[in-house]
């Protein structure tokens, strides 16, 4: 059998319209270019006490935050999270119970995590230059009453 006969032999399996509206709906759902949908975070939506705990000098901050049904947790969650106000946020990655990303701060690279253990907590941890600089803690207290909360 000649290699154009093999060639159009093996194209005519995929030419069922059927086969290749399949194939292509599979391919766009394992795309790594796909965004997650904010919905499918499994956090639960409401007030948030979102607690940080700097290594360096032992202080605390306490941030709240209100999670809506659809909303995007890096606006919510991680957001919250950076060990200071001139840091940036880069190389996003999500699963329904993680948000994971790297942290630079002026001279100071790093990578920060929250990973949910249940719908209502999640504990997490920001590294800058291979050591741990902020603890983080996130409780789910009460729902939100309004736009202001």
């Amino acid at each position: 059998m000649s290699l154009l006969a093999r060639s159009t032999g093996y194209l005519s399996r995929w030419s069922n319209p059927v086969a290749a509206l399949m194939l292509i709906g599979a391919s766009a759902a394992i795309s790594t270019g796909a965004h997650a949908d904010p919905a499918d975070f499994q956090a639960m939506p409401g007030l948030w006490k979102i607690t940080l705990h700097t290594l360096k000098d032992g202080k605390e901050q306490v941030k709240w935050k209100c999670f809506y049904e659809g909303a995007d947790p890096w606006t919510t969650f991680a957001d919250s999270v950076e060990p200071d106000a001139n840091c940036q946020r880069s190389g996003e990655h999500r699963t329904s119970t993680a948000l994971a990303w790297q942290v630079s701060c002026g001279a100071h690279q790093g990578t920060a995590r929250i990973q949910l253990d249940s719908a209502q907590h999640y504990a997490g941890k920001v590294m800058q230059d291979g050591k741990p600089v902020l603890d983080i803690e996130g409780q789910r207290l009460a729902g939100c009453t309004g736009p202001a909360d």
